[in-house]
């Protein structure tokens, strides 16, 4: 399975921020939009870089409070490690696991179309899982 089944089940809403935004506007965005990352992109919508409550936290440990008033460049994840909608959650598994991030923004012809996660990913194959369980039951079943 791929990318898209799991944009078709969860949507493509993608929280997005200015990289001239504070970091202290990006904080509230995420707090209150209850994610844990916000796609960085330019004036016309090009991607510019992430910025997670990882990439946050690691902008106040290095330059303390005034991290907060910084603009989000200035600590935003760049570049960014991006996925297609035709990649298999498999793949994009052991890309997150490798690389140790946890969002994937999904492009397509360099357009921004969605974004998954870490959890997106595992809860599919969960679910794919069980789906196939439930079919070997099944034919375990009828015979």
């Amino acid at each position: 399975m791929s990318v898209e089944t799991i944009l078709k089940t969860k949507g493509s809403v993608v929280f997005t921020i200015r990289p001239e935004h504070s970091v202290a506007d990006a904080a509230a965005l995420l707090t209150n939009k209850k994610v844990g990352v916000a796609v960085v992109c330019d004036v016309k919508g090009k991607l510019q870089g992430v910025l997670s409550e990882r990439d946050i936290v690691k902008g106040l440990a290095q330059y303390g409070k005034a991290a907060l008033e910084m603009p989000v460049r200035n600590v935003m994840s760049s570049p960014v490690v991006t996925c297609s909608p035709g990649d298999s959650v498999k793949t994009i598994m052991g890309v997150m696991t490798e690389r140790r991030i946890r969002h994937l923004p999904v492009l397509e012809k360099d357009e921004l179309i969605g974004i998954v996660s870490i959890g997106d990913a595992v809860n599919f194959r969960l679910t794919e899982a069980q789906t196939e369980m439930n079919v070997l039951r099944d034919v375990v079943a009828t015979r």
